[in-house]
């Protein structure tokens, strides 16, 4: 019954963000500036020209019949038609994901293994170094979170590629030249896991039971590893939405530094040229995709932790 009133309002709840999404994206090229019709049919189309290409755009029917075009377009896969290329927005998209997620795959790891073992690592030295350590720790990762992305990405891309030549400064394709792109977007994520890991890991070592544990002197490996890190789990699990919100947000912006044909640059070149479709197939996939890693997080921590179902439903 619990997981069955669980499933109900997050599936409920995913149906609605899903559903503002969706009405967002569509009212994008409504509310943006500028005439697509004139887009398609070039500035300096005559009156005629521009309202045939309204006319094939659909531009010429009702708000809500548009609408319910565009919705059983998304049924059918079919995003639209590029203003630019006259190529098919999934065809677009098809091209460009791959640089993005090769990018967020790279950045996820590099996050998961800096950022826990820091947090282990700032939990066991705060117990031992006291209040002079934890200030360390505090201000390192706190001054590490607050710097911007793309500040991290051109001191990367000046030191590293431009200054000693040991990684490619821009395209994509080899490993190497998404080292540095994934380590400028996995800063700032893992030193917020590292902080959150912390603070939860000495929480978790205050318990009866890791009390317990360590009066029976078992080795430190065993401490951590059997009591205080899967009760740790949680924490991590429940950034994990937040984490790839972070990762994508951060692709659009260091892939621009480091000219990598992905998502985040044909995103922004999509706004740049008026290509509305193209932002249009691009924004609402990489919502859609966060939305439903959330979800897949919230429905995880229910499994892991079943004490979160009643505080999430």
């Amino acid at each position: 019954m619990k997981w069955r009133m669980f499933l109900r309002a997050r599936l409920a709840r995913l149906a609605y963000v899903l559903t503002a999404i969706t009405v967002l994206t569509f009212l994008m090229v409504h509310l943006a500036p500028g005439d697509p019709a004139r887009l398609v049919a070039g500035m300096d189309a005559d009156d005629n020209a521009v309202e045939v290409a309204r006319q094939n755009l659909g531009l010429d029917r009702s708000l809500p019949a548009q609408f319910v075009s565009y919705v059983g377009g998304l049924f059918r896969g079919d995003l639209g038609t590029s203003f630019a290329t006259r190529q098919p927005v999934t065809a677009e998209i098809a091209q460009k994901i791959g640089p993005t997620m090769e990018l967020a795959l790279i950045g996820m790891v590099l996050i998961l293994l800096v950022g826990i073992p820091l947090g282990l690592l700032g939990a066991v030295s705060t117990r031992k170094g006291g209040r002079t350590f934890e200030v360390l720790f505090s201000s390192g990762t706190g001054a590490m979170a607050a710097i911007p992305q793309y500040l991290v990405a051109t001191f990367l891309a000046f030191l590293f590629a431009v200054t000693w030549q040991i990684f490619p400064v821009a395209g994509a394709g080899a490993i190497s030249a998404a080292i540095l792109p994934a380590v400028a977007i996995a800063v700032r994520p893992a030193a917020a896991i590292a902080r959150l890991v912390r603070v939860r890991t000495l929480e978790v070592l205050e318990t009866p039971y890791v009390r317990t544990a360590r009066s029976k002197r078992l080795p430190a490996w065993k401490l951590y590893g059997w009591h205080v890190f899967p009760n740790a789990i949680t924490t991590m699990l429940a950034m994990g939405g937040v984490l790839f919100a972070s990762l994508i947000g951060g692709a659009v912006i260091v892939e621009q530094v480091f000219a990598r044909p992905g998502l985040g640059t044909a995103l922004v070149n999509g706004v740049l040229l008026g290509d509305y479709p193209v932002v249009q197939g691009i924004v609402l996939l990489l919502g859609f995709s966060v939305v439903l890693v959330n979800a897949l997080v919230d429905i995880l921590l229910g499994v892991v932790d079943p004490r979160t179902m009643e505080a999430g439903r």
